[in-house]
């Protein structure tokens, strides 16, 4: 409770019992601010839809600060930019640090934003989640050669104190789950690893429901050991849930994308990809709604307060 401010408090507790009342206002606001990305991931669901995306692929400076005002004016107070991959952000003289700055103008508690690590680390953002899809090997297999190595330098070079890897587990990584924690933790510049299970498309490197039973026991396995999993224990056994859509809050986060649109809750609700979902935090979100202590303790540590 020492690092977290009473106003801070205040409003989480105020937001979690109007939820109760059935007052459905986002808390997170997470900005898709580009499209365009220096890598070819294989399992990239942007890359091979980038021509069906509707333009423009970049969201304007002053209209991305707009909306960040807006959100924060209904209550959201957690802003996450992602992308494409958002430090390649430019809008005129504009980049990802002018929108980190903006969003902590605006009163953010937290902002945060998701990279694969091989451009700049920004030292100013709250969190930075970097995309950690196995050992070397494996990473490079996924994410383009030298991928690895260009994220662990620039990991060296950073001091920041709340970085954590995102792995997506899918057919090709599979067999290295382990091993990926194994490296995540021993680097220390990394505190702590999220895993997710693939959201396709893409179809063919989705992992069946067997598959993911097992990488559900691992994983609760490895929390006991000590290893750094973020993924509450509750939410990596309701990953197994695949199809989502009654137990999910979505509407925890609020999204913007590149072409200004606004979505109170997931853009994919509703659609195919809604059936297969693996994204741990749809799970986090509910959990946290429903009161879930575990969910709230783990998640509001890394995620929710201000440490200044």
């Amino acid at each position: 409770m020492a690092l977290m401010s009473m106003g801070q408090y205040l409003h989480y507790a105020g937001w979690f019992f109007k939820s109760k009342l059935g007052v459905k206002k986002p808390l997170v606001l997470t900005m898709v601010i580009n499209y365009n990305c220096n890598l070819s991931c294989k399992h990239c669901s942007i890359k091979g839809n980038y021509e069906k995306l509707p333009p423009p692929t970049t969201i304007p400076f002053e209209t991305a600060v707009a909306e960040m005002k807006q959100f924060y004016s209904e209550g959201a107070r957690i802003l996450f930019f992602e992308g494409g991959e958002p430090t390649l952000y430019r809008d005129g003289d504009k980049g990802l640090l002018d929108l980190i700055k903006a969003g902590k103008a605006a009163g953010y508690y937290v902002v945060g934003y998701t990279t694969n690590g091989t451009n700049v680390i920004y030292e100013e953002s709250d969190v930075i989640s970097v995309s950690l899809d196995g050992p070397r090997e494996m990473h490079d297999q996924i994410r383009c050669a030298g991928v690895y190595d260009k994220l662990m330098a620039n990991l060296d070079k950073t001091t920041h104190k709340n970085i954590f890897a995102n792995m997506v587990v899918m057919k090709e990584n599979v067999h290295l789950v382990r091993e990926t924690v194994e490296v995540a933790t021993a680097n220390k510049h990394i505190h702590g690893i999220m895993l997710n299970f693939l959201t396709p498309p893409p179809r063919e490197q989705t992992i069946t429901l067997d598959e993911k039973k097992k990488v559900v026991e691992l994983a609760l396995q490895l929390k006991k050991e000590g290893k750094p999993i973020l993924n509450s224990r509750k939410a990596l056994q309701e990953m197994l849930i695949e199809d989502y859509g009654e137990e999910c809050a979505d509407w925890v986060s609020a999204f913007v994308l590149p072409n200004a649109s606004r979505h109170y809750g997931c853009p994919l609700r509703g659609t195919e990809a809604c059936k297969e979902c693996g994204f741990d935090a749809v799970r986090e979100y509910s959990l946290i709604v429903r009161g879930n202590f575990s969910a709230i303790r783990e998640m509001s540590s890394r995620f929710a307060f201000s440490k200044e």
